[in-house]
């Protein structure tokens, strides 16, 4: 049992202005809590419940679709500052010291997190176009200066 994440969530949701009171925001911050305990509240899922096991499976085949050297994690945020609840996907190297990219993404649904992260990696994934030099202006090779020089010189 987590003790400190459970009384962290409690005293968050007594803090929370009663304007930011949702039925998501206190259902979620009650069943991380019963979750941190080890409890049920309910037999049923919730719909941010079946959003995050959503997100958690599709996350999982991502990663492995990646290779083994990566795995995932769902997650909820939940804080100051933030309207609600949003869920969080990140997909990162299994080794901390590894030179692979992280993904990261945040968004109101399992979609929209998807989505997110999917975007991640196709920008991680796309060709890298290499802008061609500028010629320099006012600047002469050696090999141009030499050139020159011989027609003035001849």
């Amino acid at each position: 049992m987590d003790s400190k994440l459970i009384d962290a969530l409690l005293i968050e949701l007594l803090q929370l202005p009663e304007q930011r009171r949702t039925p998501e925001k206190i259902l979620a911050n009650l069943m991380l809590a019963a979750t941190a305990a080890g409890v049920s509240l309910t037999t049923t899922a919730a719909p941010l419940q079946i959003e995050h096991l959503q997100l958690a499976a599709a996350l999982e085949r991502l990663a492995n679709d990646l290779g083994a050297q990566y795995t995932s994690r769902a997650m909820l945020r939940l804080g100051v500052g933030i309207e609600g609840v949003e869920l969080g996907a990140v997909i990162e190297p299994r080794s901390s010291t590894s030179p692979l990219p992280r993904f990261v993404a945040f968004g109101a649904n399992a979609r929209a997190t998807l989505a997110g992260i999917n975007r991640e990696i196709r920008a991680h994934n796309a060709p890298k176009v290499i802008a061609p030099k500028p010629p320099r202006i006012g600047k002469l090779s050696l090999r141009t200066l030499e050139t020159q020089l011989d027609k003035v010189t001849a």
